[in-house]
């Protein structure tokens, strides 16, 4: 009895396609992926409706900070990671570069911290699969290592289920360095995301750039086996 009422309740709220949907609003960083990924396989006018781009976009000027930014999730506060792939995708759904103002602001929002070079390293992966950032200018993400024995404490595949299922497929993209089509839209963002020429970019240095919102941890932060003072006696953790 107890089961079949578990099976009456998940029938009723089973979509029309078959799949079971969920609510899972929140972080400001899944939707970018969703829209860069049908962008690029040409397929966003196919899978996602007019109304359904018109929604997404009113969706994300209702969470647009009043600085012109986006966080990491609806009450966060900007940062270069949230900022710069919402913008990126309100962009590929056909909004202007000044849309309703909110656009042209969170552009001015970009470009006063610096532009996107210094976006985080996830942030980096999309956009240089989207083709408005370069491959050069990320950290190594070799696949080669997927290959090494399991039995190596170091193996991805003893990371977090959460870390090892993007980190997996960023690593393959990383080495086929995956780039979707050019298009005049993508042109336009390689001009709108930086405050210099898109080639006159150096992107080995960009590689460590991070903006000062999410760079808790600079990497010539002093650790322990580095001392802080001429005496060296005084450490940090």
């Amino acid at each position: 009895m107890t089961l079949q009422r578990a099976i009456n309740f998940y029938s009723t709220i089973q979509a029309d396609d078959g799949h079971w949907p969920g609510d899972y609003g929140g972080p400001m960083f899944l939707i970018p992926g969703l829209v860069i990924t049908l962008s690029i396989t040409g397929t966003l006018n196919v899978v996602l409706s007019k109304e359904h781009q018109c929604e997404i976009c009113r969706y994300l000027y209702n969470h647009q900070n009043e600085d012109g930014g986006w966080g990491l999730h609806i009450e966060g506060p900007s940062t270069m990671f949230g900022t710069v792939l919402n913008y990126v995708t309100l962009r590929l759904l056909g909004e202007p570069e000044d849309g309703l103002g909110a656009v042209e602001k969170a552009r001015k929002w970009i470009l006063d911290h610096g532009g996107a070079t210094a976006i985080t390293s996830w942030g980096k992966m999309w956009l240089s699969v989207l083709g408005v950032y370069e491959w050069s200018g990320n950290n190594p993400l070799p696949p080669e290592v997927w290959l090494c024995p399991y039995l190596l404490p170091f193996h991805p595949g003893r990371m977090w289920c959460h870390c090892r299922m993007v980190y997996l497929p960023m690593s393959y993209l990383y080495g086929k360095r995956f780039v979707g089509p050019i298009t005049s839209t993508i042109q336009s963002l390689r001009k709108e995301l930086y405050t210099g020429p898109y080639r006159e970019i150096d992107w080995n240095k960009a590689r460590n750039d991070c903006a000062k919102e999410r760079n808790w941890y600079p990497i010539d932060k002093p650790t322990r086996a580095q001392p802080i003072n001429r005496y060296n006696k005084t450490y940090v953790r």
